[in-house]
C-alpha cells in the first residue's frame, strides 16, 4: 500500500471509531436541557453496560437515563441539585428510582451541589428513571432579572405620571 492509502484508512478508522469518544467524554455526560438551553455535567460510573443517553423530563420531574447493560452491575449517577433534586420545603426528599419502569432500591450520598445515587441494573435493562421534585428551572436568573427590571420601570413611570398629573 502506498501512503494515501493509509492516510485514507486512518481517516476512517478515526472517523468510525474515536469521533464518538471525543463527542461524549468517558464518565461524564452533558444533559442538556431543552427548555432552558443550560448545560450539567453528570460524573458516571457504569461498570457493566454504557450509556447511551440522558435527558429530562420536565413533566414527570425526572432524569431519564437510556442504558445497554451487558450483564449485572451498578450504575452510580452525580446529579448536580441545579439539574435535579427532590425536596419537600427546605429538607431533602427521597428520589424514586426506576430500572426500566420498576421501582428500585438504591443508595445515596448527598452534598450541597450534588446527590449522587447508585442502583443495581440487571443485564438487559435500557432504561434507568430518577424522579425527584424538580428539574432545572425553565425560567433562569435572567428571566427573573426581566421581571424584577420591568416591574420597577412600571412603578417609576406611574409615580411620574401621577406626578405630572398632580401639577396640572
Amino acid at each position: 500500500m502506498n501512503r494515501s492509502s493509509y492516510a485514507i484508512m486512518a481517516a476512517l478508522v478515526f472517523s468510525l471509531g474515536a469521533a464518538p469518544v471525543f463527542a461524549q467524554t468517558a464518565q461524564q455526560y452533558t444533559v442538556q436541557d431543552a427548555t432552558s438551553g443550560q448545560s450539567f455535567q453528570v460524573p458516571y460510573t457504569m461498570d457493566a453496560g454504557t450509556i447511551s443517553d440522558m435527558s429530562l423530563s420536565h413533566q414527570d420531574t425526572s432524569l431519564i437515563v437510556s442504558v445497554t447493560a451487558t450483564s449485572d452491575g451498578n450504575l452510580t449517577l452525580t446529579m448536580p441539585r441545579a439539574l435535579i433534586d427532590a425536596k419537600d420545603g427546605a429538607n431533602d426528599d427521597q428520589f424514586f428510582v426506576l430500572v426500566d419502569g420498576a421501582d428500585t432500591d438504591f443508595t445515596e450520598t448527598k452534598t450541597n451541589t450534588d446527590r449522587t445515587v447508585t442502583v443495581t441494573v440487571p443485564q438487559d435493562t435500557s432504561q434507568v428513571e430518577v424522579i425527584g421534585t424538580q428539574v432545572v428551572p425553565e425560567f433562569g436568573a435572567l428571566s427573573a432579572l426581566v421581571l424584577v427590571i420591568a416591574i420597577l420601570s412600571i412603578v417609576l413611570v406611574s409615580a411620574k405620571t401621577r406626578l405630572r398629573f398632580a401639577q396640572v
